[in-house]
């Protein structure tokens, strides 16, 4: 037998994950030399805001986290980088290697994608209280003795009797606590929503679709889709800028595009708004 659910089952971390899968599936990397995955990539740039593509002692290509440090340019740019891994720690200069940046300020995601799942998980809870006090609205207050007679009573609406048949001696009144909270879950799941739409945009992820379309209106899409198109490209030039500049310093042929999903035979990439 299951434990009684007293609280509200914190998913945090679960929806994190699922954010996190989200935006390390954005971009697609290709012709990457034997080592470096795609996903690797850009999950350090998710979490870090920059990742080191250079050259090691051993002449193995690697592309890892990496954050400024030691001495700054005329324009505060670091000439150093310390880059990490597994095991693995060293100071790169910076005309060794190239640095690839999420976005133009080199800011991860990460701390964003913990904020939505952290508000997300709050609606979620609350909502789950909310269904529990539909559950149990009344608290019935009477005599020990007369505890098994109410509940006979009670199993009998429950089970929808026409009539109801007792006692004559059955003249006490039980005190009926009403503890039944206001139907809120309707307005929680909008609120959910529109949190899911804020953090898809941010995203750079088409999320028309999510609302119904009678309540959206041309402008409105337009503008949506405006927002999506600005985070998603800036951070795609970053990423091309240091595909010209990694192939022209290690002679390789990388390339980055953002990941289209096929749907219903059409190939889409977040901006387009289908039926």
């Amino acid at each position: 037998m299951s434990k009684e659910k007293e609280y509200s089952i914190d998913h945090t971390d679960q929806l994190y994950n699922r954010f996190l899968n989200l935006a390390i599936n954005r971009f697609t990397w290709n012709n990457l030399p034997h080592g470096i995955e795609s996903r690797k990539i850009e999950e350090y740039l998710i979490k870090n805001g920059k990742v080191m593509f250079f050259k090691d002692d051993t002449g193995v290509l690697l592309a890892l986290p990496s954050f400024g440090t030691r001495s700054y340019d005329v324009y505060n740019e670091p000439l150093y980088y310390q880059v990490t891994g597994n095991n693995y720690n060293k100071t790169v200069h910076r005309e060794d290697g190239v640095v690839i940046r999420n976005n133009a300020l080199g800011s991860n995601d990460n701390d964003d994608l913990l904020l939505f799942a952290e508000r997300i998980n709050e609606v979620e809870q609350t909502m789950d209280i909310n269904l529990n006090g539909q559950k149990t609205p009344f608290i019935i207050l009477c005599d020990e003795k007369e505890r098994l007679t109410f509940k006979n009573i009670l199993k009998q609406v429950m089970q929808f009797k026409y009539a109801i048949f007792g006692s004559k001696k059955l003249v006490s009144v039980p005190e009926v606590l009403n503890t039944k909270a206001d139907y809120l879950l309707d307005k929680l799941q909008m609120q959910k929503t529109e949190l899911m739409n804020e953090l898809l945009t941010f995203l750079g992820i088409n999320n028309n679709n999510i609302n119904k379309k009678e309540r959206l209106v041309v402008d409105e899409v337009n503008a949506n889709n405006e927002f999506i198109l600005v985070n998603i490209e800036h951070m795609l030039e970053e990423r091309k800028k240091a595909c010209e500049l990694i192939n022209e310093k290690f002679g390789l042929n990388v390339s980055v595009e953002r990941r289209e999903v096929n749907l219903n035979g059409e190939l889409y990439n977040g901006i387009k708004d289908f039926d």
